[in-house]
């Protein structure tokens, strides 16, 4: 029950939080695991030498009995001390407690360090010596059985581990405090650091909850270091510069819709007016106005293509069909037709060279009529406009030409949707020009456009298949 109502409030907690207990706990396991290395480490560092001196000392005194066996002149009570390791101490002890021999009278007593044998020895020790504990201080004690001549005696062996019980007490309180303290400065450390790795991350979220909708201003600070934060603050960038463009072309194609539609809308709105207001009886303004009607119809259905055309651009779902084409009978048609829904106007076809080209036969089609019907809008009633095509090799030179029209430092702007000539409400360009713009990046048509007093001029380079 309490692991499950920890792991749920590890699972809510703030990833900051995870991190800082994540780096706190395997700090901790590390700090554990390395204690442990020093604590058990140092009891066998402790054990070990006593360990082995007590079994040379045995080892030395049993070869030593051996050899005064053969030579009983020689035995000497100091003879025994000889073979010892500093530090052991040696007692020998007849079956009636009698100690015979005692290496170091000031060292405990055999009795007391017979009632001091602990039961459960610490798991260091080795198995074939007890271990006791007399005031404070662990002591080894080994002994060897020894007959000679009949007399039976006991040989011990003892050696002292460790003389301050104080010194493991105090090593364990300093581990201890060592693992307090790394904790919290674990998880010091790992608060401090999930605080600056994740700053980055809660800035794009504050960023990402300011944005409204059109209003992206300001982007999230790249850190220098180019690790996965900054690729993720670039990303971030990159998205929002994404998401800004699509908002961007959206209002766009509003605002051109809108500024493109509210000409043709209110004339048709007037002319409508006008009927309802003076009935049917007038035959000749009805007609009037059921024209201007039909023309501005037909004028919303040019912009309407033209604004589906854009959206389909903006979504890179316009598809080119290229061919090879004669441009002059093209050229040709588009003259032809211009001149019959322009009557009002002198259209002149000037030159018209045979010229091969690979395009796509609507587009070059559309971007010719562009050209010529916003000739024949820019010139007055009764003005010129003239056509000439020539072929020179490896490009061709359409030159449309008409009366009247934009000054040159309006055709700076021309390409750009929509715009205003001065504060005129009527829109020149706009949209078709913007259809144009893309037709010619698209088929490596160049563009040259210049104006003079009563004249407009565009020359449009369209490069000629090679045969």
């Amino acid at each position: 029950m309490i692991v499950e109502k920890i792991r749920q409030m590890y699972g809510s907690a703030e990833i900051s939080t995870k991190i800082a207990v994540t780096y706190a706990a395997c700090f901790l396991i590390l700090l554990l695991i390395l204690n442990a290395v020093m604590y058990f480490g140092t009891f066998r560092a402790l054990y070990r030498p006593a360990e082995r001196s007590i079994k040379y000392s045995m080892q030395s005194v049993k070869e030593l009995l051996e050899n005064l066996e053969q030579d009983t002149a020689a035995v000497n009570p100091n003879t025994i001390r000889e073979p010892l390791v500093t530090g052991v101490v040696l007692r020998v002890v007849d079956d009636d407690g009698n100690v015979f021999i005692d290496t170091d009278k000031n060292y405990p007593s055999a009795e007391t360090v017979a009632q001091g044998i602990l039961k459960d020895p610490p798991i260091f020790a080795s198995n074939d010596m007890d271990v006791a504990e007399v005031e404070g201080a662990l002591i080894y004690r080994a002994k060897m059985d020894y007959t000679y001549d009949g007399q039976h005696v006991t040989i011990y062996f003892y050696r002292t581990i460790t003389s301050e019980e104080f010194l493991l007490n105090d090593l364990e309180n300093i581990l201890l405090a060592l693992d307090f303290f790394g904790i919290l400065l674990a998880a010091g450390a790992g608060h401090f650091v999930s605080r600056r790795v994740l700053k980055p991350i809660k800035t794009m979220t504050l960023h990402a909850q300011n944005i409204a909708f059109g209003k992206m201003g300001g982007r999230i600070e790249i850190p220098p270091a180019d690790d996965e934060l900054a690729g993720l603050a670039r990303t971030f960038n990159e998205m929002l510069d994404r998401v800004q463009g699509g908002i961007n072309q959206q209002q766009k194609f509003i605002m051109n819709a809108s500024h493109e539609l509210i000409n043709p809308a209110t004339a048709i709105y007037g002319c409508a007016d006008l009927i309802r207001h003076y009935g049917a009886d007038d035959k000749n303004l009805v007609e009037e106005n059921l024209n201007i009607i039909f023309e501005e119809v037909r004028n919303m259905d040019n912009i309407l293509q033209n604004l589906l055309f854009i959206a389909r651009i903006d979504q890179n779902r316009q598809q080119l069909n290229k061919e090879m084409l004669e441009l002059s009978n093209i050229v040709e048609y588009a003259v032809d037709m211009t001149r019959v829904m322009a009557p009002a106007r002198r259209i002149i076809l000037v030159d018209n060279d045979e010229a091969s080209i690979f395009a796509d036969n609507a587009m070059i089609r559309q971007l010719i009529r562009i050209f010529l019907e916003n000739a024949v809008k820019n010139a007055p009633a009764g003005g010129t406009v003239t056509v000439s095509s020539n072929n020179t090799g490896s490009e061709t030179q359409l030159r449309i030409s008409n009366s009247g029209g934009l000054a040159q430092e309006e055709l700076n702007w021309i390409f750009d949707k929509p715009f205003k000539i001065g504060d005129e409400e009527r829109m020149r360009g706009g949209l078709e020009f913007s259809v144009a713009k893309w037709i010619m990046e698209n088929h490596g048509i160049k563009i040259r456009a210049q104006s003079e007093v009563g004249a407009t001029d565009f020359m449009l380079t369209i490069p000629t298949a090679r045969g």
